[in-house]
């Protein structure tokens, strides 16, 4: 009679260490997560013919011109165009016409009813706005066009000509001061000229040059001009660094007569020494 007493004592000590103890937790297992995006595939000929209003030998004809020469020209054209492009029969061209301005008017005019949609919702939550002044913009400002289109719809006179200068004006003449430094353009043919200056500037101690070469084949070629200055001060000419032209360095100023030396200070240009 105690014998199945025992064995459920003994079976007690076994449930409960298989049983999963309260608060524990299964081990992370880690997965790969399916990434799902929008795969466009071969388009269907006769689905293709349908939506364009084309035949399946039209569509044929297209692929196989876009499969070599075509994608290098028209790939951003719809397959109606590219067949009247590439059409030579007067009768199917026309037809191919007919086909391509009948959806461009379609296509306006979807879009033509969608901006006016656009407006009346505009006028209905804001009410009538000013018109926006285009020609308030430095883009508009600096366009004769603009400004005598503006004139014309506005029944103003004609705008005044104001010719563009042919050179940018120079900037105001600077003192140079200890720590400044001078970018200093040269070109091949610039000789006496270009020497005088540089030493000129150089007459400051405190002051560093940077080079700038126009024209040079090489920077070997920049160098050999330096080289070539006459009776240039050793101590003056260790504060010369030559450099590639850079147009960005002398924007506006290009085109000044050489030689064309800007006086930079902090990184700003502040005149010419």
């Amino acid at each position: 009679m105690r014998r199945p007493a025992v064995l459920a004592a003994l079976m007690v000590p076994a449930v409960l260490a298989a049983a999963p103890v309260a608060g524990a937790r299964e081990p992370t297992t880690l997965s790969a997560t399916t990434l799902e995006h929008t795969a466009f595939g071969p388009v269907d000929a006769r689905a293709l013919a349908a939506h364009w209003g084309l035949r399946e030998a039209d569509v044929a004809r297209y692929r196989r011109y876009m499969a070599l020469e075509g994608r290098y020209f028209y790939a951003h054209l719809d397959p109606v165009l590219v067949l009247g492009l590439i059409e030579t029969d007067p009768e199917q061209r026309v037809r191919y016409a007919e086909r391509y301005l009948a959806g461009e008017r379609r296509r306006i005019g979807e879009q033509t009813a969608f901006a006016n949609l656009v407006a009346d919702v505009q006028r209905r939550r804001y009410g009538r706005e000013p018109p926006v002044d285009f020609s308030i913009l430095p883009q508009a400002a600096g366009s004769p066009e603009y400004r005598q289109a503006r004139a014309r719809r506005l029944g103003l006179p004609p705008p005044p000509d104001a010719p563009a200068p042919p050179h940018p004006v120079p900037p105001e003449p600077a003192t140079l001061q200890a720590g400044d430094t001078v970018d200093f353009l040269v070109e091949p043919h610039c000789r006496t000229a270009c020497y005088d200056r540089l030493r000129a500037i150089l007459a400051n101690p405190k002051v560093r040059v940077l080079l700038y070469g126009r024209g040079f084949p090489d920077d070997a070629a920049l160098v050999a001009w330096l080289e070539q200055w006459p009776d240039p001060a050793p101590e003056a000419v260790a504060r010369v660094e030559p450099r590639r032209f850079d147009p960005v360095v002398f924007a506006g100023h290009a085109l000044a007569p050489l030689p064309v030396a800007l006086l930079r200070r902090r990184g700003v240009v502040v005149g010419t020494p």
